[in-house]
Protein backbone atom coordinates (compact mmCIF):
# COMPACT_ATOMS: atom_id res chain seq x y z
CA UNK A 1 0.00 0.00 0.00
CA UNK A 2 2.87 2.44 0.87
CA UNK A 3 4.73 1.49 -2.35
CA UNK A 4 1.76 2.44 -4.38
CA UNK A 5 1.12 5.23 -2.89
CA UNK A 6 4.40 6.33 -3.26
CA UNK A 7 4.23 5.80 -6.55
CA UNK A 8 1.60 8.29 -7.28
CA UNK A 9 2.61 10.78 -9.87
CA UNK A 10 0.31 13.36 -11.09
CA UNK A 11 0.78 11.98 -14.63
CA UNK A 12 -0.03 8.56 -15.32
CA UNK A 13 -0.56 7.45 -11.73
CA UNK A 14 -3.08 9.66 -9.40
CA UNK A 15 -5.34 7.82 -7.39
CA UNK A 16 -5.15 4.64 -5.35
CA UNK A 17 -8.25 3.36 -3.18
CA UNK A 18 -8.51 1.11 -0.26
CA UNK A 19 -12.02 -0.69 -0.34
CA UNK A 20 -13.58 -2.82 2.05
CA UNK A 21 -16.39 -5.15 1.05
CA UNK A 22 -19.43 -2.34 1.58
CA UNK A 23 -19.20 1.02 -0.11
CA UNK A 24 -16.09 2.06 2.95
CA UNK A 25 -13.47 3.48 0.92
CA UNK A 26 -10.17 5.65 1.16
CA UNK A 27 -8.86 7.80 -1.44
CA UNK A 28 -5.32 9.21 -2.19
CA UNK A 29 -5.05 11.01 -4.90
CA UNK A 30 -2.59 13.62 -6.50
CA UNK A 31 1.25 12.63 -5.91
CA UNK A 32 4.68 14.94 -5.51
CA UNK A 33 4.39 15.87 -2.48
CA UNK A 34 0.70 16.71 -2.21
CA UNK A 35 -2.15 14.65 -1.74
CA UNK A 36 -5.79 14.54 -1.53
CA UNK A 37 -7.41 12.32 1.46
CA UNK A 38 -10.78 11.08 1.59
CA UNK A 39 -12.63 8.40 3.67
CA UNK A 40 -16.25 7.48 3.47
CA UNK A 41 -18.65 5.23 4.97
CA UNK A 42 -21.28 5.23 3.35
CA UNK A 43 -20.68 6.89 -0.22
CA UNK A 44 -22.55 10.14 0.93
CA UNK A 45 -20.68 11.82 3.39
CA UNK A 46 -16.75 11.99 3.01
CA UNK A 47 -14.00 13.05 5.51
CA UNK A 48 -11.20 14.87 4.27
CA UNK A 49 -7.57 15.12 5.52
CA UNK A 50 -7.30 18.79 6.28
CA UNK A 51 -4.43 21.12 7.59
CA UNK A 52 -6.04 24.17 8.92
CA UNK A 53 -2.68 26.07 8.89
CA UNK A 54 -3.12 26.47 4.81
CA UNK A 55 -4.55 29.96 3.98
CA UNK A 56 -7.79 29.64 1.57
CA UNK A 57 -5.32 29.76 -1.60
CA UNK A 58 -6.04 27.21 -4.13
CA UNK A 59 -3.74 24.49 -5.47
CA UNK A 60 -3.54 22.73 -8.72
CA UNK A 61 -4.03 19.03 -8.20
CA UNK A 62 -3.88 15.64 -10.80
CA UNK A 63 -6.64 13.35 -9.12
CA UNK A 64 -8.21 10.48 -11.04
CA UNK A 65 -6.40 11.42 -14.15
CA UNK A 66 -8.00 14.86 -14.56
CA UNK A 67 -6.71 18.03 -13.26
CA UNK A 68 -8.27 20.63 -11.19
CA UNK A 69 -8.33 23.01 -8.27
CA UNK A 70 -8.62 22.09 -4.88
CA UNK A 71 -8.49 23.84 -1.74
CA UNK A 72 -4.54 24.02 -0.18
CA UNK A 73 -6.05 23.23 2.86
CA UNK A 74 -7.19 19.62 1.60
CA UNK A 75 -3.30 19.29 0.12
CA UNK A 76 -1.73 17.28 2.54
CA UNK A 77 2.22 15.73 2.73
CA UNK A 78 3.07 12.15 1.80
CA UNK A 79 3.25 11.11 5.55
CA UNK A 80 0.30 12.70 6.32
CA UNK A 81 -1.46 10.53 3.64
CA UNK A 82 0.80 7.16 4.30
CA UNK A 83 -0.53 7.61 8.06
CA UNK A 84 -4.26 7.79 7.42
CA UNK A 85 -3.67 4.96 4.57
CA UNK A 86 -2.16 3.03 6.79
CA UNK A 87 -4.73 2.78 9.93
CA UNK A 88 -7.75 2.07 6.83
CA UNK A 89 -5.98 -0.41 5.66
CA UNK A 90 -4.90 -2.46 9.17
CA UNK A 91 -8.57 -1.01 11.06
CA UNK A 92 -11.13 0.02 8.35
CA UNK A 93 -11.44 2.90 10.56
CA UNK A 94 -10.60 6.83 10.24
CA UNK A 95 -6.61 7.96 12.21
CA UNK A 96 -8.30 10.04 14.70
CA UNK A 97 -4.76 11.86 15.16
CA UNK A 98 -5.15 13.30 12.23
CA UNK A 99 -7.82 16.43 11.42
CA UNK A 100 -10.66 15.62 8.70
CA UNK A 101 -13.36 18.01 7.52
CA UNK A 102 -16.54 16.53 6.77
CA UNK A 103 -18.77 17.20 3.24
CA UNK A 104 -21.94 15.60 2.16
CA UNK A 105 -20.60 15.94 -1.29
CA UNK A 106 -17.97 15.12 -3.28
CA UNK A 107 -18.07 18.57 -4.37
CA UNK A 108 -14.85 20.65 -2.49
Amino acid sequence: METTIRLLDERHKTLVTLETEDETHLAVGGGQGKYLVYLTFDNETFYYLSDSSKQDEQENLVVSGQSGLYPAKYCVPLTTALKAAKTFAEFGKMEETLAWKEKRHLSL
